[in-house]
């Protein structure tokens, strides 16, 4: 048995079908479920981009080698320059590049395409 049971129609122009669909693609969610969910009040945002996946993945990585080197620094009580030295160069090369992509993007970042 279906879990709704209650058809509504709804009238819509051109340009509401239009943002209709870019909405709901930009959340990932179907056209019903983008309506019912602004129905229910709730806040919904859009799916991450590639970009900003690819960041997560890079700053995941970036906290792993930390945590490497802490569980070493710990065991020997100092920690070593070349460590230090690589910490410093990945994490600098990281915010330079997150500013680069993210920061020059203009309008088209805040969904004003």
């Amino acid at each position: 048995m279906r879990k709704r049971t209650i058809k509504k129609q709804l009238w819509i122009n051109q340009d509401e079908d239009n943002l209709l669909k870019l909405k709901s693609k930009k959340t990932g969610l179907s056209e019903s479920e983008f309506l019912r969910s602004c129905i229910k009040g709730y806040k919904i945002k859009e799916q991450p981009t590639k970009e900003i996946r690819e960041f997560t993945k890079q700053i995941s990585g970036i906290a792993n080698n930390i945590n490497q080197i802490a569980i070493r620094t710990n065991i020997r009580g100092y920690v070593q320059s070349d460590e230090l030295e690589y910490l410093k160069n990945t994490i600098n090369k990281f915010i330079l590049e997150f500013q680069r992509k993210v920061y020059s993007r203009g309008d088209e970042f805040y969904g004003n395409n």
